[in-house]
């Protein structure tokens, strides 16, 4: 069953109260981290690090290998009082194994399965939403008052004042990916030091994103597909120095509003032509039939596909060693193939 948005955080407080299992997913992946560790923390509590404890399956293991999810979630533990098995990058291709294996629940092991974006026709959610002993939590990417109100916790625990432009121009640049957020709000308090203070000015400097405007023709290449002008554009950026980080941001959120028009078209039914035009703020009258183009030329799925791609190369040019440009390339150069 579906967990309501405002019973979120009870539930995560205590899955076991009423569910065995829970299912997780959406296109926000740091989001998804975040709540399952929330769930393996309330149930294992100090031995949420116990390999005895906390069982992790992949999709590949579970396809090779059907009986072992029964195996586990009926298996009696003689050293945790609790254990949680979680199921990694979970797909429609585990529905039946999962549903023949949910006769197996033990009211001590917890069922945990974690995905990427799954549709309403998806066979893995439509189990879990039917069956009242699981439970579903859907993650997408944080809508405005939601980002707000992380930035004002996370900040304000520390005991750091800002001036409310600074929580505008949070809010603005902030919010693709759950992660990849409390990773800048953590660069922030580091940098506000013992003065315990930001300006503006501050945020600017250290996140500067919004710079679309200038990266024009970077994104429409991305999002014509267009390898060859990818690759030009791609060059004459870091010939001018331009941080990978920037265009990518300005690329989650140019997707972000293709995805927020092709769902727009398909509750309501209306053309691209027509959302465009009733968007507030007003699309600039030039931008507005290369956008056309680009919604009508992107669904859903590959939009969810390539800002899949755009987070991990993030999350590359933050966390990997390989360098940053690299990093970038390739997963644009990936987004040009996605079809």
């Amino acid at each position: 069953m579906k967990i309501a948005p405002k019973a979120i955080d009870a539930f995560l407080a205590t899955p076991q109260r009423e569910h065995q299992a829970a299912l997780i997913y959406g296109i926000d992946s740091g989001l998804v981290r975040e709540r399952a560790k929330k769930i393996i923390t309330a149930i294992l509590g100090n031995m949420a690090s116990d390999p005895f404890a906390k069982i992790d399956l992949s999709e590949t293991e579970l396809l090779s290998d059907p009986p072992r999810l029964s195996d586990e979630l009926s298996a009696v533990s003689m050293i945790c009082d609790k254990r949680v098995i979680i199921i990694n990058d979970a797909g429609d291709k585990l529905t039946k194994i999962i549903e023949q294996a949910s006769g197996y629940f033990y009211k001590d092991n917890f069922l945990l399965v974690l995905s990427d974006e799954l549709s309403s026709k998806s066979s893995l959610r439509a189990f879990f939403e039917k069956n009242t002993s699981c439970a579903v939590l859907a993650c997408y990417k944080d809508e405005a008052r939601d980002i707000q109100n992380i930035i004002r916790q996370k900040l304000e625990s520390t005991g750091i004042s800002y001036e409310r432009s600074v929580l505008e121009y949070l809010t603005e640049q902030l919010g693709n990916d759950r992660y990849v957020t409390y990773q800048e709000l953590e660069k922030l308090i580091l940098y506000a030091g013992d003065e315990k203070k930001l300006s503006l000015n501050d945020v600017e400097s250290l996140i500067d994103y919004n710079q679309d405007t200038k990266l024009d023709d970077l994104i429409n290449s991305v999002a014509d597909r267009n390898l060859a002008a990818l690759e030009k554009n791609l060059s004459q950026h870091i010939r001018e120095g331009t941080q990978p980080i920037l265009y990518l941001r300005s690329l989650q959120k140019y997707f972000n509003r293709l995805y927020t028009i092709r769902t727009q078209m398909k509750e309501t039914g209306q053309s691209s032509e027509m959302v465009i035009a009733g968007m507030r703020p007003p699309v600039f009258f030039k931008q507005q039939p290369i956008l056309v183009r680009h919604a009508n030329n992107w669904n859903i799925e590959n939009i969810v596909k390539a800002l899949k791609l755009l987070i991990a190369a993030e999350l590359d040019c933050k966390t990997s060693d390989i360098p940053t440009i690299s990093a970038s390339s390739r997963r644009l150069m990936k987004i040009t193939q996605v079809k």
